[in-house]
């Protein structure tokens, strides 16, 4: 009799449990509706595609020369290589913003991004932003260790730059400056484009991993380096995934923002 109490008990908690995940969830989309598959720029599947890869280039373009010249704006100007760089980014990435937002009136739905990036309840917030990115960037970590082994064993030591002119020894500007462009906005950014119009984008014409995987080779490509190219690319198999399961952008945000801010302390600090 105490037996079949406990396992009554368990199972009302284990209920109770995925009730109150569904509760958290409920509302949300996380599937395109037919509505939402027509709002985009063209019908035809091959100008989908021209739009999406003429507007991450457009994205790439606008971020390496805008980068560029405010970096070279603060170098006459005599700002410290570390400060330069960290500003560079930070205001590279807020004029990205509106850039893809301005890509989601043309050919996505604004509307859509604005229940996205819903918090809710202070129950739904904490799984989104706090319980989903620690798990995701836990499972990350190891698999990116495997990933690092595999590379060595294949290719040797991976020539990462990791220098960004800002260390522990910098001042507390500069890396406060550097942890704001590279664990804050960087993350905003890059996840509102990717995960939010890139993805979409794609999954109006094409399934769900179809869509996961080329938004994160995409996301991959933009970081150049070889090693990074890698690593980017199972972040943002992950990231599109829990952006497809939940409906929301939140974890893949959170889970970016923790990641980009291990690589500062671990990497290239």
């Amino acid at each position: 009799m105490a037996d079949e109490s406990d396992n009554n008990s368990f199972d009302s908690r284990h209920s109770k449990v995925l009730d109150s995940i569904r509760e958290t969830f409920e509302g949300v989309p996380t599937d395109l509706s037919a509505e939402q598959k027509s709002v985009g720029a063209s019908d035809k599947t091959w100008v989908s595609w021209l739009i999406i890869l003429t507007f991450s280039a457009v994205w790439w373009i606008v971020g390496i020369i805008g980068f560029l010249a405010i970096y070279l704006v603060l170098f006459i100007a005599e700002i410290s290589e570390g400060l330069a760089i960290s500003i560079s980014l930070l205001l590279t990435e807020i004029i990205l913003i509106p850039l893809v937002l301005l890509y989601i009136y043309v050919d996505g739905s604004l509307d859509r991004i604005k229940e996205m990036l819903r918090f809710g309840s202070v129950k739904r917030t904490l799984i989104l932003i706090l319980a989903i990115p620690i798990v995701v960037t836990i499972i990350d970590f190891f698999l990116t260790m495997v990933y690092g082994i595999a590379w060595i064993g294949i290719f040797g030591e991976p020539s990462t730059n990791t220098d960004l002119g800002t260390d522990w020894g910098s001042s507390s500007i500069d890396i406060a400056f550097l942890f704001l462009s590279v664990a804050i906005v960087t993350p905003i950014a890059e996840e509102l484009f990717f995960r939010g119009y890139v993805l979409d984008a794609i999954n109006r014409k094409h399934g769900d991993w179809t869509a996961i995987i080329w938004s994160a080779m995409l996301f991959g490509l933009v970081h150049l380096d070889p090693f990074t190219v890698g690593q980017a690319f199972m972040g943002g198999i992950m990231y599109g995934w829990i952006r497809m399961r939940t409906g929301s952008l939140l974890p893949s945000i959170a889970c970016h923002m923790i990641w980009n801010i291990l690589a500062l302390v671990v990497t290239y600090l």
